[in-house]
């Protein structure tokens, strides 16, 4: 845990290659204190086709999952430690934004789990 998935407009990889922002995300987390770094998954799409305030402009968007249980306050300032690496590294993009949302630990399966059963 985490899980990461990052969007983002096509375009934004002509200003970082994929694996460099996959890294700096990656980085990120696991250099916030909130997780083992061997346990933080980040994964990039990237998009053709988008429209951002009815235009073709560039974005990045992450969603964080994490298992339930972290405050507020953890998850904030995640976001904000992300979100901010992220406008310094890629200030041409316009919208950059995280979302951290909870995994619930009672439906969670994976396959350590599932193995200990």
């Amino acid at each position: 845990m985490p899980h990461c998935l990052i969007e983002a407009a096509r375009e934004v990889s002509e200003l970082i290659a994929p694996q460099e922002l996959v890294q700096l995300v990656h980085n990120q987390a696991a250099d916030s204190g909130l997780f083992q770094p061997g346990e933080v998954k980040v994964r990039l799409s990237l998009y053709e086709h988008h429209c951002v305030g009815g235009e073709q402009g560039m974005f990045v968007h992450l969603i964080f999952y994490v298992l339930a249980g972290r405050s507020d306050d953890d998850k904030r300032a995640l976001s904000r430690r992300v979100v901010r690496a992220l406008v310094e590294r890629l200030p041409q993009v316009p919208a950059i934004s995280l979302d951290v949302r909870d995994i619930r630990r009672e439906v969670f399966s994976n396959r350590r789990n599932c193995l200990d059963d």
